[in-house]
């Protein structure tokens, strides 16, 4: 008996392969994301394991201003392995860099690859971003500042070769270049700027020490800083997910990770929704089978488990292909994103892991306790209420239909309207199915929506600029701009990498602005302090909060005067006024007088001694482009995902309507109403549940769109949320668009329907 059973689950599906087609597509999607995401955050996280490894990642790392030996000695005590170096900031022809010392015997930090067979401390290692941006080549030199013995000194470091460090994975050309140089090239090169003796080099160079490198025993880490904070010396003591060079990265593998709860559960809801009405409209089918198979002894437990196997064999299927979908599309679709922003090294990754099976156990109880709550009331009655059937249905008169306008609606409307009614269980999951895809359709508009709006914002609002220069010397420029043909206005700016803190530490910028700007359009005084909003929120700072931030290894305050919303430029905007801090200009923004000279204007100024870089405005949203690019990767992923999911919500529910209205169809056939009758009754009723449906679900778009962005923060980026009305529409016009085009085929069907076989039923 259960092995009739058994060929009876494999020759329903098999019979009515495409009435389940939309429960293994629902399954495939939800499985596909689920393991794609999951494959996505497990690849992305492997592979920054694998970097930390081979380069032998410190835990955690104490910075001071200069060399402290109470510091050390503490360490010394508490028993932890350190190692010691000397980090300088300074710059590269109006370049940020930081230098990093490493000896012979250094264990921590080392770069995890390199041009060279053996590096030695006489080398010295450069990003080979860097050398590209700079148009270096390995045995070109560098020449920096070098502060020593009270005065300012220029060093010549001769490139060894190339390296990829742990401490600076970014791609990003606004971070400062990490150069690693051994401690004896750093000391030559100090002995011939300063012509003085390898000893008093030596000596010298100890008082540099600022970084201690903390291996094993980070509580050491919370005491040091407890102890040291309020001495001046002290910069800080953070553990190696905390530190500004790692912080960014390691934050994207947290986000990776929290998608895994945005989207799958989204579909996975969905799929509960097309999983009901399927086994709903087959235990309808069935209730005359369901009828035989008790009187002819088969228990409830049997019955159910029959029912609920071929959703779980359906299930299954759609799992399957998800499994083996997922790990290929997302991980290849989203890690392109990280190989933007990050130098990864290519390793060989595992194709299948265990975690993916929760995916299927989720489908799988979602499939039963459906089928089980479903079943129940279909098995609890008697046989001979199954074997009958129930074919009528109690239609009460509404409110509507008591009104003269309604009743003289067309037919086709009055039948639309009567069938909704009817079917109220089915009418709810349409709109809920249709929401959750129109949500998620403007979440995908919003995406770009919001990255745009931010920086039309920053650019035509805030900084309206029509070329943008950088110095390449230590000078002003601003009178040979000025008297440039075309040229209007000149904002002269210094730009400084700083630390600042208030509740976290974190790199980012100062912006000393002039007295009075005349291309900056947001007023300020000498008191004032702007800061981004972006840097706002990750310090935990607002309006009339004292900060402080840390340049070239002083310590400064200052009081926030207002928040903007800045969608590129980040950190802390001051008049040149409001700090002791030199106000040595790094670049300039220029207004035109004729927008269509401004790529003259521009080579003409970049022509100028002095200037690294001229460009324009075209050029610059050209550059913001190429920044967002893994940002569009993510809005395309859920725009197609979207259509996906509305595809095979509006395909089930489609068909699902058109099998219970056979009968219908007959009935209207007989009576001598037109295809084009009927199939309006039909059209009509899933448009309009659609309309609605994606009405509803254009609300609940922004908090999704708020929510994806929110874990998905990009250290280039300031997200200032936004949709506009056509992203709106266009939702709309897709979702309705989708379900015209699949009832359109389900309405041609109705022409198939047989009037006699289907009007035959036991009443």
């Amino acid at each position: 008996m259960k092995n009739v059973l058994n060929i009876k689950v494999l020759r329903e599906i098999k019979n009515n392969f495409k009435t389940y087609l939309s429960v293994i597509l629902i399954a495939t999607l939800a499985v596909t994301l689920f393991t794609g995401i999951y494959a996505n955050y497990k690849n992305f996280n492997d592979r920054l394991d694998h970097i930390y490894q081979e380069a032998n990642m410190c835990d955690g790392i104490i910075m001071l201003k200069n060399y402290d030996s109470e510091v050390e000695a503490d360490l010394k005590r508490e028993n932890v392995y350190y190692e010691k170096r000397i980090y300088y900031p300074t710059k590269y022809k109006n370049n940020s860099i930081y230098l990093a010392t490493f000896k012979e015997n250094s264990k921590l930090n080392l770069p995890y690859s390199t041009s060279l067979e053996k590096v030695e401390d006489t080398m010295v290692l450069a990003d080979s971003n860097f050398l590209n941006r700079n148009s270096l080549l390995i045995g070109d030199k560098i020449s920096c500042d070098f502060s020593f013995l009270s005065q300012n000194i220029t060093i010549d470091l001769t490139i060894s070769g190339t390296m990829t460090h742990p401490e600076s994975l970014e791609n990003s050309v606004y971070n400062p270049a990490f150069i690693y140089v051994g401690y004896k090239a750093l000391r030559n090169a100090v002995m011939m700027s300063a012509h003085i003796t390898e000893y008093v080099a030596d000596e010298v160079l100890k008082s540099y020490v600022n970084q201690f490198l903390v291996q094993g025993n980070i509580e050491v880490l919370s005491q040091i800083k407890e102890k040291y904070q309020q001495k001046d010396t002290f910069v800080y003591a953070l553990k190696r997910s905390d530190l500004p060079s790692n912080m960014t990265v390691d934050a994207d593998v947290q986000q990776a990770k929290q998608l895994i709860y945005i989207f799958p559960v989204i579909f996975y809801l969905v799929a509960v929704l097309i999983i009901l009405t399927s086994i709903s409209q087959l235990i309808h089918r069935e209730s005359k089978n369901i009828g035989i198979l008790k009187a002819l002894g088969f228990s409830k437990k049997e019955i159910i488990i029959h029912y609920t196997k071929i959703f779980i064999v359906l299930g299954c299927i759609g799992s399957i292909l998800g499994i083996i979908l997922g790990p290929i599309i997302v991980p290849n679709v989203m890690g392109h994103k990280y190989d933007i922003l990050y130098q990864l090294p290519k390793i060989k990754l595992p194709f299948f892991r265990w975690e993916y099976l929760i995916s299927i156990v989720i489908l799988l109880c979602i499939t039963l306790c459906t089928s089980l709550f479903v079943c129940h009331s279909a098995v609890n009655q008697v046989p001979a209420s199954s074997l009958r059937g129930d074919n009528s249905i109690q239609m009460k008169l509404t409110f509507l239909s008591r009104l003269k306008l309604f009743s003289k609606l067309p037919l086709s409307m009055l039948m639309a309207f009567r069938n909704m009614k009817r079917k109220m269980s089915r009418t709810l999951m349409v709109i809920l199915g249709v929401l959750g895809c129109s949500a998620l359709l403007v979440c995908g508009f919003g995406i770009e929506d919001t990255i745009y709006y931010g920086l039309d914002l920053e650019f035509e609002e805030f900084i309206p600029y029509d070329v943008s220069v950088s110095y390449s010397s230590y000078e002003s420029k601003k009178s040979q701009i000025k008297n440039l043909e075309n040229v209007l206005d000149v904002d002269e700016y210094a730009k400084y990498t700083i630390h600042i803190e208030k509740d976290h530490l974190i790199s980012s910028y100062l912006y000393l602005l002039p007295e009075e700007a005349t291309v900056f359009t947001l007023p300020y005084t000498d008191e004032s302090c702007l800061i981004s909003s972006k840097v706002a929120e990750e310090i935990g700072a607002k309006v009339g909060d004292e900060i402080h931030f840390i340049y070239n290894n002083q310590h400064y305050t200052c009081v926030i005067s207002d928040i903007i919303d800045f969608c590129l430029s980040q950190g802390i905007f001051l008049s040149k006024n409001a700090v002791s801090v030199d106000f040595v200009p790094t670049g300039a923004w220029v207004k035109t007088s004729n927008s269509s000279q401004n790529e003259k204007v521009a080579t003409t100024i970049k022509e100028l001694s002095g200037v690294s870089s001229s460009i324009t405005m075209k050029e610059m949203k050209a550059h913001a482009d190429e920044t967002i690019a893994s940002i569009k990767v993510m809005t395309w992923t859920v725009k197609i995902f979207a259509i996906l999911l509305a595809v095979v919500v509006l395909y089930n529910l489609a068909l699902l309507n058109f099998k219970e209205r056979v009968k219908d169809i007959a009935t209207l056939k007989v009576l001598g109403f037109s295809r084009f009758e009927i199939a309006t009754s039909f059209i009509i009723e899933i448009l309009f549940l659609t309309f609605v449906g994606a009405l509803i679900g254009l609300f609940f778009g922004y908090p999704l769109l708020v929510a994806v962005l929110s874990i998905n923060e990009n250290p280039l980026l300031s997200y200032i949320y936004h949709v506009k009305w056509s992203s709106y529409l266009f939702t709309i016009l897709i979702t309705c668009g989708s379900s015209l085009v699949i009832n359109l085929f389900f309405a041609y069907l109705t022409r198939k329907v047989e009037m006699v076989e289907s009007l035959k039923s036991v009443e």
